[in-house]
């Protein structure tokens, strides 16, 4: 477990007003980049809160630093389909991760499928 009390990148609880995982907002990404994430999280990556990425390339890409959580929209969806991903089951054993804080109430998409489907 890290020393560093600072480093908490399961700090998000709940989704933030424009996660993309949220039901009760229109969705905005295209159904491509929203299969690529689904895709994504399904084989074990990550998926941070854009707004806990640092924005400074030129081509408008968000980058990890020490201070990036996930996103906790993508986590919900992720307990509530009973699959949590490597990261989430991993950062349980350190003490780091605990599902029971997550707000598994909050206005997200059940399954990553009934997400992509969203997208038009």
């Amino acid at each position: 477990m890290s020393s560093d009390v600072s480093f908490q990148p399961f700090a998000l609880k709940r989704p933030c007003g424009n996660c993309p995982f949220r039901s009760d907002r229109a969705p905005f990404l295209d159904r491509g980049r929203a299969q690529e994430i689904a895709e994504s999280l399904e084989a074990d990556a990550s998926f941070h809160c854009h707004k806990t990425l640092e924005y400074l390339s030129e081509d408008g890409a968000g980058e990890l630093t020490g201070a990036s959580m996930h996103c906790a929209g993508a986590l919900i969806v992720l307990e509530l389909e009973g699959k949590p991903n490597q990261m989430m089951r991993i950062g349980e054993r350190f003490g780091l991760y605990n599902r029971t804080e997550l707000h598994l109430d909050s206005p997200v998409y059940p399954t990553l499928a009934d997400w992509v489907d969203s997208h038009h």
